[in-house]
């Protein structure tokens, strides 16, 4: 708890994610069923010194855009984010922070998410971005029957990394940010895609 309060000590509730996580009980697929919590431990004392939370967006569960629960249902079971993720000051620029995202990435591939994002600030722009993540200040996320949702966050950026083949973050002409494409069966955009200021066309 100490340690990932570092992630936003601005936070006034840094620990509420961490206590939803660990109030369940440890499941599969991920450590406690759609949720994940990693620690890295200092191998001379076995202290706590790395943490990361993730699981699905909870922006998922409010977005008017997703009015369909099967739309919701598919989407968690696609989209993971990284919620709280730190290092304590003592121990960074050890690797840490890099093994921990890695691992988080490679859960999350394994359980066959297509994309994992995050927030953060921007002056972290240049680490996530060494990381492979698109940096932006929105997210744009393309639905089956040319849909289009998006999130944007006031005072952080976004930032996204495909986890499949199938996904990728497309330019698009007209659209104000890159669309994530490929997530969700019925929902690939065509080379000859365009954003006409309210919908995709294709």
């Amino acid at each position: 708890m100490s340690v990932i309060a570092h992630a936003d000590p601005a936070n006034p509730d840094p620990f509420g994610p961490a206590r939803a996580i660990l109030a369940s009980r440890p499941t599969p697929p991920l450590s406690h069923d759609r949720s994940l919590a990693l620690v890295a431990e200092d191998s001379t004392t076995g202290a706590v010194v790395g943490a990361l939370l993730g699981g699905p967006p909870r922006w998922l569960f409010t977005h008017p855009g997703i009015d369909e629960v099967s739309l919701r249902e598919h989407l968690v079971y696609r989209l993971g984010m990284i919620n709280g993720f730190a290092v304590h000051p003592a121990h960074r620029r050890r690797g840490l922070g890099t093994a921990l995202l890695r691992t988080a990435e490679q859960r999350f591939a394994q359980n066959r998410y297509g994309l994992v994002t995050l927030d953060h600030q921007p002056n972290l722009d240049p680490f996530y971005r060494r990381q492979g993540y698109t940096v932006d200040d929105a997210l744009l996320v393309h639905l089956p029957q040319q849909r289009l949702i998006g999130m944007t966050v006031d005072d952080t950026r976004m930032s996204a990394k495909p986890l499949h083949p199938a996904v990728r973050l497309a330019e698009v002409p007209g659209a104000p940010h890159r669309i994530i494409t490929g997530l969700l069966p019925g929902a690939s955009l065509p080379a000859h895609a365009r954003f006409d200021g309210n919908r995709l066309q294709y």
